[in-house]
């Protein structure tokens, strides 16, 4: 029961814990802006080859925008244990690579090849070092439940801007095709320091920079975002953005 009213009482079903991860994943991408997102029980990817016997595969969470495409994996337990079954899981999910990639191309099509990130969200799930090793060589992401938070609560700091810091954990170090532009700058001094100025557009900008990295498994660095992006003071930067207002 949740809730005893006048004449009746409200009751409530606790969702099953499978079901309740693959929700938060998918608010998540829904929060973070992706534009395309897979619909309710996740998305079916059917083999592009026609002579392929492997029969259609369950996504759990997909999503998508001009960018990049990623494909989630959602595996949960009620208690704490260690998954038997992971290696299988994830080399599972590691095939679904290229047909995901052709499948989006195909149906989803932009000027530019999307990058293609693949993902595990992991609730009371214990790996071993060769388990997260597996999944390293594969480019396959693994996130647990304090992860899950983290992003949480980054984007109710940041709104769509947490999609960039999420995007840049998955994807480090690898180009994104349509990102790859080159801007003029100018060199100067500023406080013993070397400034480059250059112009370019807000929207460019913010995929391509984040304010700080954080280490992986360290919620706390939400704090960091919170000091120095809090929404008060944005406010106060768009306003004195729109008041002709210019920075040094």
């Amino acid at each position: 029961m949740d809730r005893k009213l006048k004449r009746s009482v409200r009751v409530r079903r606790d969702k099953q814990h499978h079901v309740l991860l693959e929700d938060r994943v998918w608010v998540l991408l829904y929060l973070m802006g992706f534009p395309l997102l897979s619909g309710r029980g996740g998305a079916e990817l059917t083999p592009i080859s026609r002579r392929s016997q492997r029969p259609p595969t369950q996504i759990d969470v997909v999503g998508i925008d001009d960018e990049v495409a990623v494909a989630f994996e959602c595996k949960s337990a009620a208690r704490p244990r260690r998954s038997a079954n992971f290696a299988e899981d994830l080399g599972k999910h590691v095939l679904i690579r290229r047909d995901f990639g052709m499948s989006t191309r195909r149906q989803f099509p932009v000027e530019v090849d999307r990058q293609i990130a693949l993902g595990m969200f992991l609730q009371n799930t214990r790996l071993s070092d060769n388990d997260r090793a597996r999944a390293d060589n594969h480019n396959v992401t693994l996130f647990d439940e304090t992860d899950l938070l983290y992003y949480e609560e980054l984007v109710k700091q940041l709104g769509l801007a947490a999609k960039y810091q999420f995007l840049a954990d998955m994807l480090p170090g690898r180009p994104i095709r349509g990102l790859e532009v080159r801007a003029p700058a100018i060199k100067t001094r500023m406080g013993g320091y070397d400034c480059y100025s250059f112009a370019i557009s807000p929207e460019y900008l913010l995929k391509i920079s984040y304010v700080s990295h954080r280490s992986k498994g360290k919620p706390s660095d939400v704090d960091t975002y919170q000091r120095m992006m809090r929404k008060a003071r944005l406010m106060q930067i768009k306003e004195y953005i729109t008041n002709r207002g210019i920075f040094p």
